[in-house]
């Protein structure tokens, strides 16, 4: 069992990172990864996120990311960025504070303070930014980092990140965001266009981090424009007296295809639920040469991981691609998962 778990926390680091490199680089990162599917749409705050933790393990490319972010970081939406970060398990609130101190102190981008407020200094106590780094300590450490209890070298930005290439289907959200703004009216309409079926407002603001009454407003507006469509679904019988219809909501991607040069729009995937499982089976099973904890402790988290994050899984249509059974005891799971949640990242 122990060689399993090892085998299977080693593939999905591998895994992880490497989706982690395909999205960045499709957004203009300097680095050399194969390309973000053509289909899948990238979140830019999951992808921050889940930068705050797994870059840790790649210091190349958290700083590749933060470079990225100095030229770009206009492009985040810091209020959905919180969002996620208080609704899922992702990303680490320190290294996100000193993310965004850097950003307002060095790349002159005040917005992101909002990201610092809610996150206090450090104590006395620091621990070094990257898990596992090797040699010597930096002469000199970064004292923006340092004040958030993370040591690191000085950080200084190679300037090499590009623009999002706007025609890059995965670039959508990007390329919206420069259009129109950052405004949730962009995850509305992507949430929409990358959909198979109508949705509802709950729906919608499940999978997009917003609050069901703001969308709602939104929608409202949006439907004004005709290119956003709502269907009304049909009273039952047995609906008390006055009760309104469920409102639904679709939109015809082919009034959006100038956005990607007639390609296929992208489909919206949960990326900030599969990187919370990817962090999850990297933090419950240990690594090497730390203290070992028993499987059915491991099993048990990463079914707690599931339990919360399946739902999203699932209406995305990726739940199967992992074949889990409900009731599956503990050594059945953990085998499972390691048969096919890599081999799950690889594919998107």
């Amino acid at each position: 069992m122990e060689t399993l778990l090892q085998d299977f926390r080693n593939r999905c680091q591998e895994s992880v990172l490497d989706l982690l490199w395909r999205q960045w680089c499709s957004l203009g990162v300097a680095g050399h990864g194969r390309p973000a599917h053509q289909d899948r749409l990238i979140d830019l705050e999951a992808l921050v996120l889940a930068t705050t933790s797994l870059g840790r393990l790649e210091p190349r490319l958290f700083d590749e990311a933060l470079d990225w972010l100095a030229s770009f970081g206009s492009l985040i939406n810091l209020q959905r960025l919180a969002n996620l970060h208080r609704s899922h398990p992702l990303g680490e609130s320190r290294v996100l504070a000193a993310i965004a101190d850097w950003l307002v102190k060095k790349a002159t981008q005040p917005r992101w303070k909002a990201m610092t407020k809610s996150v206090p200094k450090k104590g006395d106590v620091t621990e070094p930014l990257f898990s596992g780094s090797e040699g010597p300590a930096p002469a000199l450490f970064d004292e923006i980092f340092r004040a958030r209890g993370l040591e690191r070298g000085v950080f200084k930005p190679r300037g090499m990140s590009r623009a999002p290439q706007p025609l890059l289907p995965p670039n959508l959200m990007a390329s919206m965001r420069a259009l129109i703004g950052v405004s949730a009216r962009v995850e509305i309409i992507l949430f929409l266009a990358g959909s198979q079926t109508a949705s509802g407002p709950a729906e919608i603001a499940r999978a997009t981090g917003y609050a069901p009454r703001t969308l709602q407003a939104l929608l409202q507006e949006m439907l004004l424009s005709g290119h956003i469509l709502s269907q009304e679904a049909p009273a039952r019988k047995t609906s008390p007296p006055g009760r309104r219809s469920r409102v639904s909501y679709h939109l015809q991607p082919s009034d959006w295809s100038f956005l990607t040069a007639s390609k296929p729009l992208p489909r919206w995937t949960p990326w900030a639920s599969l990187f919370t499982v990817a962090c999850s089976v990297l933090t419950a099973i240990p690594s090497p040469g730390t203290r070992p904890v028993h499987s059915a402790v491991i099993s048990s988290r990463l079914r707690e991981t599931l339990a919360t994050e399946g739902p999203a899984l699932a209406a995305a249509g990726l739940l199967p691609a992992l074949d889990l059974r409900p009731d599956a005891p503990g050594v059945e799971l953990l085998q499972t998962l390691a048969d096919r949640f890599p081999a799950l990242l690889n594919s998107l």
